[in-house]
C-alpha cells in the first residue's frame, strides 16, 4: 500500500509539473475596454491573449477578476502567480523588484495626458493635480498629485464635469469612452510607451522558457494581432486621436 501511495504521489507531481496551474488577474479597472469587456464570450484583448499563451505553453490558468488595487496586493502577497504590466508604468525601484520576473514582450501600450481642450505646449506635471485610476502604477506619480477614480470611464466623466483638467489614460480606452460618453478629448503629451509583459512570481522562473517560446511562436503566427484587430475594429475611431 505504501509503495502504491508513493507511485500515485509521483504521478500527480509529474502531471502538475507537465501542466502547471497558475492564477492571475487581467481585468484592470473593469472598464478597461477593449482590453477587458465584461463579456464572457468576448472577454477582451488581454484575457484572450493570456488564454492563448497559456494554452500554447500547456499551462492551466484561472483569471481572478480583481480590482486593480487588489491585484497589486494579491501579487505582492503571493496570492496570484502573475499579472500583465508594462515596465514603462513602473519606477526604477519597482522594475528592479527581485520578487518578480518578466516574460518577453506581448503587446505595445501607450498612455497619454488627456484633456477636453488642446494645450499649446508639452505639459509638465510638476505639482499638478492629475486624474488617475485607483490601484494603477504611474512611473512618475511622485511628481504630481494623484486624483484617483475607479476607472477610465470615471476619468472621462470627471474631465467632462470639470472636476479635473488632466487625466492619464491609455489611448484605446480613452477613445472608446470618449465615443461612448460623447465627451470630446484631446491627446496631449505622451506619458508612457512600452510593451506589456507577464510579471510573474520569481518562484515560477523555470516556466519562462516555455512561456516565452509560446509568446514568440504566437507573434510569428500573427495570433496576437488577430485578437487585437477583432476588438479594435469595433471602436468607432473618430474625433481626437493620438498623434
Amino acid at each position: 500500500m505504501r509503495t502504491l501511495l508513493i507511485i500515485v504521489a509521483i504521478c500527480i507531481c509529474g502531471a502538475l509539473k507537465a501542466n502547471p496551474q497558475l492564477t492571475y488577474s487581467v481585468s484592470g479597472s473593469g472598464n478597461y475596454y477593449p482590453y477587458y469587456t465584461h463579456d464572457p464570450k468576448h472577454p477582451g484583448i488581454l484575457p484572450e491573449i493570456v488564454s492563448t499563451i497559456l494554452t500554447k505553453a500547456s499551462i492551466t490558468g484561472e483569471n481572478l477578476l480583481l480590482p486593480a488595487k487588489r491585484t497589486v496586493l494579491y501579487l505582492e502577497q503571493g496570492k496570484i502567480d502573475f499579472d500583465l504590466i508594462s515596465p514603462s508604468w513602473l519606477n526604477e525601484q519597482q522594475r528592479k523588484d527581485t520578487r518578480f520576473v518578466y516574460s518577453d514582450a506581448i503587446l505595445s501600450v501607450d498612455e497619454y495626458l488627456v484633456s477636453t481642450h488642446q494645450f499649446d505646449k508639452p505639459i509638465t506635471l510638476n505639482s499638478k493635480e492629475v486624474g488617475t485610476v485607483r490601484g494603477y502604477y504611474y512611473h512618475d506619480d511622485s511628481d504630481f498629485k494623484r486624483i484617483d477614480f475607479n476607472s477610465e470611464k470615471e476619468l472621462l466623466q470627471a474631465l467632462h464635469r470639470g472636476r479635473i483638467e488632466l487625466a492619464i489614460i491609455g489611448d484605446l480606452p480613452a477613445i472608446y469612452w470618449s465615443q461612448k460618453l460623447g465627451v470630446p478629448i484631446f491627446f496631449n503629451t505622451l506619458h508612457s510607451q512600452g510593451n506589456m509583459h507577464m510579471r510573474m512570481q520569481a518562484k515560477h522562473r523555470a516556466l519562462l522558457t516555455r512561456i516565452n517560446k509560446a509568446i514568440n511562436e504566437l507573434h510569428q503566427q500573427g495570433q496576437f494581432q488577430k485578437i487585437i484587430q477583432h476588438y479594435v475594429q469595433s471602436i468607432p475611431i473618430t474625433g481626437a486621436q493620438p498623434n
